[in-house]
C-alpha cells in the first residue's frame, strides 16, 4: 500500500514526474459527480496496458465512476481524457456521448441481445462502432470468438449459453470494437462458484495481452488481487487507499 495520505503518492520535486496517463495512451480522469446527497470526487489514472481494480462496498461510488467514464453520466466538475482525447470537460462544454466514445463496457448482466446469435452480438458492435459491413463484421466476430475458445458457439443465442460462455461473448463484443479503454462492471458477480473460478482464470490470461487500459469495478478482493496490477479502494465517494 502507498505511504502517506491515503490515495496520494510521495514524489521528489527535484525529479521530473511521469507523463500523464492520457498522453501515453491511458486514462486520466478527475471526476466530480453529484447525485442527490451523494458526491463522487475522485482522481483515477490508468496507464496503457494496465489493469486497475476499483474496490468498495455498495454505494461507495464504483458504478457511478464506471457510468461516468462510459458516457452515461456527465461530469459536474473535472475532466476525463483518454489517449489525449478529451471526453468530458464542463469548462469547455465538451461531452462525448457514450455511442461515440472509444470505450468497451462489459456489464454485470452482459446485456447481450437475446434475439441475436453469439456471432451477431459481437458483429453488432463492430458494425455500429467501426462502420464495417456485415460480412467483415461477422468474420471479425468469428475471429474473436475463436480467440476466446468459443468459436463453435457462434450460432447459439444467449439463452443457450452458460454464464461463463455469455461472459466471453460479452467480452468479445467489447474488444472487437478496438476500444481505447475497457470497463468491466462486477465481471464475476453473477456467476456460480465453479464458473467464477474458470472465468477468473480466463480473464487473468486475457487482460495482460491487451494494450488498452482496463478498469474493473468489483466488491470482491479476490478479483482485485488476481486480475489487477493495482487496486483503488472507494468509500463514500472518495479514494481511501491505493495498493500495488
Amino acid at each position: 500500500m502507498s505511504a502517506g495520505t491515503p490515495g496520494s503518492t510521495q514524489s521528489d520535486p527535484s525529479k521530473p514526474g511521469p507523463e500523464p496517463a492520457s498522453e501515453t495512451g491511458g486514462l486520466d480522469a478527475r471526476v466530480t459527480v453529484r447525485r442527490g446527497q451523494f458526491v463522487l470526487a475522485v482522481d483515477v489514472q490508468v496507464a496503457r496496458g494496465e489493469t486497475v481494480a476499483v474496490l468498495g462496498r455498495s454505494g461507495a461510488g464504483k458504478s457511478t465512476l464506471l457510468r461516468t467514464l462510459a458516457g452515461l453520466l456527465p461530469l459536474d466538475e473535472g475532466r476525463i481524457t483518454l489517449a489525449g482525447q478529451v471526453l468530458d470537460d464542463p469548462t469547455q462544454h465538451r461531452f462525448v456521448p457514450s455511442e461515440r466514445r472509444p470505450v468497451g463496457v462489459v456489464f454485470q448482466d452482459y446485456l447481450l441481445f437475446p434475439h441475436l446469435r453469439a456471432r451477431d452480438n459481437v458483429a453488432f458492435g463492430v458494425r455500429a462502432r467501426l462502420g464495417q459491413g456485415r460480412r467483415h463484421a461477422r468474420e471479425r466476430a468469428d475471429s474473436w470468438l475463436e480467440r476466446f475458445g468459443i468459436g463453435e458457439l457462434g450460432d447459439r443465442r444467449p439463452g443457450a449459453l452458460s454464464g461463463g460462455q455469455s461472459q466471453r461473448v460479452a467480452l468479445a463484443r467489447a474488444l472487437a470494437t478496438e476500444p481505447r479503454l475497457l470497463l468491466l462492471d462486477e465481471p464475476l458477480a453473477a456467476l456460480d462458484t465453479t464458473t467464477r473460478g474458470e472465468v477468473r482464470a480466463f480473464l487473468r490470461t486475457v487482460l495482460p495481452t491487451l494494450s488498452a487500459p482496463v478498469l474493473i469495478v468489483t466488491h470482491d478482493p479476490t478479483d482485485a488481487e488476481v486480475l489487477a496490477d493495482r487496486t483503488i479502494a472507494f468509500e463514500g465517494g472518495h479514494v481511501v487507499d491505493i495498493a500495488a
